[in-house]
């Protein structure tokens, strides 16, 4: 996965959520099956940058786009302080999410965006539907809008303070400008792979 550098400098982003599960139309009835998979993708602008920031953006993401790209979520508000999180126990499914390690009364709140990472340091967004308050012992568990898609193990880490998406650049083909007063802006679209 690639990082972009420190002088990148987010101007706007736009998430979009990917649902994996669908409705179902029956004669009498209409039901809603969620499946496993839902993600994000977020469309970012940078810059503009002057042409050796530029130069640098444009060679790390035409990695990205072979390689992956691993950037934070933008937050609008502070998630606060919360410890070091962790899953407390392995082989969760569903949507709910027991955690530890957080700072004791910690508050964990509705709309609250979280990454946990994987075993071989993949990343997966998640957005908190039902959050919580962590107890003395810094443990609490929280609803999130989307099925886990890993059956993480106990102890994976937790990113609420910064959360991270990652994924591949988005089509086919990705494009960047050069114009005459030599100040490059970079836009580009972010989608998870699983």
């Amino acid at each position: 996965m690639i990082v972009l550098p420190d002088f990148a400098v987010r101007g706007s982003a736009t998430p979009v959520f990917i649902d994996a599960g669908f409705t179902q139309r029956g004669v009498a009835s209409l039901g809603r099956i969620d499946r496993k998979g839902s993600r994000y993708k977020l469309a970012c602008t940078y810059g503009p940058f002057h042409p050796e920031q530029g130069r640098v953006m444009v060679s790390r993401l035409i990695a990205g786009k072979q390689e992956g790209v691993r950037i934070p979520y933008p937050l609008l508000v502070s998630q606060g302080a919360p410890g070091a999180p962790v899953v407390d126990g392995a082989g969760h499914e569903g949507k709910t999410l027991p955690i530890r390690g957080l700072t004791p009364g910690y508050v964990c709140r509705e709309g609250y965006w979280l990454s946990i990472t994987d075993t071989a340091g993949r990343s997966y967004l998640h957005n908190v539907k039902t959050g919580a308050r962590a107890d003395a012992s810094g443990e609490m568990s929280v609803v999130l809008n989307e099925l886990l898609r890993f059956p993480f193990l106990d102890g994976a880490t937790i990113n609420l303070a910064v959360p991270i998406v990652e994924g591949l650049v988005e089509g086919d083909e990705w494009a960047w400008s050069l114009s005459v007063d030599q100040v490059v802006p970079i836009e580009f679209t972010i989608e998870e792979t699983r």
